[in-house]
């Protein structure tokens, strides 16, 4: 019997509740170490991303999995559909590429990396790795202790929410992705009045109120393009820059 993807990896995919699947560490990771990698779909726009994944058999398949999104922004559709596809069944999988893509020079869609969480704390990132025209990453510990067996591998969809306070963070995941963001630090800051906060961006002082752990997971994620491969192991200094 074939593995899954990810278990080759060390990964196992769970339920986790009411936030839905999510990927755990099968086993324990070091900072640096390669999660998972994956070669992906590109196109020019989730658009034309939806009908390369049409035009191919395997690709239907891989997105089956995925969660749709909210589509009233979306009329219409981009370009000739393939044939014997419907309009239904495009904005079935422009629903799914959509949530699920990213911008890496074009569109980048990775279906398998789209079953990793968001979090505003990370533990992981993606990197990408050469060939650089190419959509091939790969999802990386940036957590300095690790991360240990059991423990969901969660990252930021967007790097530049991480810096912004609770109620615009959560405003742009909203608008981009249709979730309100429930993770550990956002909720710890929603229970200390935060998000009720409009005027300015929290000091460090604020930021300082997280676990001194997070504050180090951030900075690592921030600085995660200096990342270099060597095998399966990343070259990290897993230290704050």
């Amino acid at each position: 019997m074939d593995l899954e993807p990810w278990a080759a990896y060390g990964l196992e995919l769970q339920d986790l509740g009411p936030k839905g699947r999510g990927l755990v560490a099968g086993k324990d990771f070091r900072c640096g170490e390669v999660l998972f990698r994956e070669k992906g779909f590109r196109a020019k726009s989730p658009e034309h991303l939806a009908l390369e994944v049409l035009a191919s058999a395997e690709a239907r398949a891989q997105v089956s999995h995925l969660h749709t999104g909210p589509l009233c922004h979306l009329e219409g559709h981009a370009g000739t559909l393939p044939h014997g596809v419907s309009e239904e069944e495009w904005f079935d999988a422009y629903s799914k590429v959509r949530f699920n893509s990213f911008e890496l020079n074009g569109c980048c869609f990775l279906p398998i990396m789209a079953l990793f969480n968001h979090s505003c704390a990370p533990n992981a990132a993606i990197t990408q790795l050469p060939p650089h025209e190419e959509c091939h990453t790969a999802m990386v510990v940036v957590a300095e202790q690790g991360i240990a067996r059991g423990t969901e591998i969660v990252y930021s969809y967007n790097s530049d929410c991480l810096f912004v306070p609770l109620r615009e963070r959560r405003k742009r995941l909203l608008s981009n992705w249709g979730f309100l963001c429930k993770c550990s630090r956002c909720q710890v800051e929603e229970e200390a009045g935060l998000e009720d906060d409009e005027e300015e961006p929290p000091e460090m002082p604020q930021l300082l109120s997280w676990e001194e752990v997070d504050l180090k997971n951030v900075n690592l994620f921030q600085a995660r393009h200096e990342a270099r491969f060597a095998g399966t192991v990343a070259i990290w200094t897993c230290r704050l820059p």
